[in-house]
Order: structure tokens, then sequence, then C-alpha cells
């Protein structure tokens, strides 16, 4: 059994918005309890969002590096990618399709599963059930719709998964041009280094991509290479010729090489 649970990022401007599913092998409620109070956080009353401002705030930021870990240790993630200009009715049913194809990839296909979904990802709650009845390739799901991501903490992970490969696609489309300096105290390579914001964030998520390896390798490049696409990845016919193509190239298959 696993446990999926959705978020979403929007940005209107770059005409696109993005669901992300974080797939984990447990309910992460106990561990991220533990992560939060560690940092001095109470997980009945606060809630962690990408979106705020963490400037100047050092437990935050420890926070978020800790749930980051957390999901490149114990998570997989897969996204989905709609026009922004129609997403309130496109983002939930975009997220059903990539779940289908999600329910195909080996870690999952033939299991029991735990859904969650973000509340406003659809209409209604009436209709994304509707969505769902009778359908062989979701029977093994057990859906939870129009969740409090407060209550169910998982929809935290996908929160931060949706913010960090929006702005890696944000990067692709060259819509922000940010670089960060490396703070990996334990790496002599990287620690102090100027990088691009979009490679730092792909740099420390890469592993968490549901993917599978290639199945005709041609050459060793090849080998390091995963393809992500069409199991973590689904791009709705309503994105639009500029961000299509991008999203592809960004997330279809994914580089698990060494990077130094």
């Amino acid at each position: 059994m696993a446990y999926l649970f959705l978020d979403d990022s929007k940005h209107h401007r770059s005409g696109f918005s993005l669901a992300a599913f974080a797939i984990c092998d447990a309910d992460p409620t106990e561990e991220m309890g533990v992560l939060f109070r560690k940092h001095g956080f109470d997980p009945s009353t606060f809630e962690f969002k990408s979106s705020a401002t963490m400037k100047d705030h050092k437990n935050l930021q420890a926070l978020r590096n800790s749930l980051k870990s957390f999901i490149t240790r114990n998570c997989k993630m897969a996204l989905c990618i709609v026009d922004s200009a129609d997403d309130v009715r496109k983002l939930g049913p975009a997220s059903l399709a990539l779940l289908r194809n999600a329910m195909k990839h080996p870690r999952l296909e033939g299991q029991q599963h735990e859904v969650f979904f973000d509340e406003g990802l659809f209409k209604q709650k009436s209709a994304a059930e509707a969505l769902v009845v009778g359908d062989a390739e979701l029977a093994g799901c057990n859906f939870h719709f129009e969740q409090e991501s407060r209550e169910v903490m998982g929809i935290q992970l996908a929160d931060i998964i949706a913010h960090t490969c929006s702005i890696m696609l944000l990067e692709a489309l060259g819509d922000i041009a940010k670089k960060v300096i490396v703070n990996a105290p334990g790496d002599s390579v990287y620690d102090g280094l100027e990088v691009e914001l979009g490679f730092e964030m792909w740099a420390g998520i890469r592993y968490a991509f549901l993917s599978q390896n290639k199945q005709n390798p041609k050459d060793d490049f090849d080998l390091a290479n995963v393809d992500v696409y069409p199991w973590g990845l689904y791009i709705d016919e309503s994105v639009n010729e500029r961000v299509a193509p991008a999203a592809m190239e960004r997330f279809g298959e994914n580089y698990l090489g060494c990077i130094h």
C-alpha cells in the first residue's frame, strides 16, 4: 500500500498550473510531526506552505530543508500540468489521468492505495467522486477528496513538490533567472558554489521522480537517464505550445548520474 497526496501550484502569468503527487510507502504524519517539533513548530496548529516568506526565518528554512530531505528519502513524486486559463475545470481531471498512468508503474500496480486531494482541485466533491466511480484503472484507490492540508500533513509534502517543480519549469521557460549559493558543508565540490536556482532545486529532489530505466539504453549516458513520462508526468492537451515542450524536456526524463 502507498499513500498519495496531491497539491497544486498556479502560475497564471506563465500560462500553466501544476499539481503534484507525493507518493509515500507509509503514512508520513508521525515522522513529519517529529520534524515540525524539532524545528520549533506545533504540527497541530502550524501548516508549512512553500509560498511563505522564509528570508530571515532560520527555523522555517531548516524545516523546509528537513521536509525536502524526507521527500528524497521516503517519497516518489508525479506531476500533471494544465493550462492556467482552464485550471479550475482541468486540474482535478488531469490529476486523475496522471494517477491512471502512475498506477501502471511496478511500484504501485496491483495494490491498494489511499489517495488524498487538497481542497479546490475539483469544482465540487460530488463531481470528483463521479469521475472515479466504476473506473477499473483506479479500482485500487480509496479516494479522499477536499481534504484540509493542515490535518492531512502529507498534502504539505505535495505542496513542496509542486512549488519546487513549478520553479524548475519557470526557469526552463526563461520566466525566471536566479542564482543561489549552495550551502553544503559536507560537500567540498558544491559548498559555496553559485548555481542556477532550478539546478539547485532539481539536484535536491531528482531521485524522487517516479520513473523507470530506459528499456534499450544506447550508451552510458542513456544508462544514467530514466524515463519519467508517462508514469510520473502528464501534460494535458490544453497546455499551450510554449509550455508543453518545455515541460516535457524538463521532466520527461531525468538524469541520475554523477553531477560533480
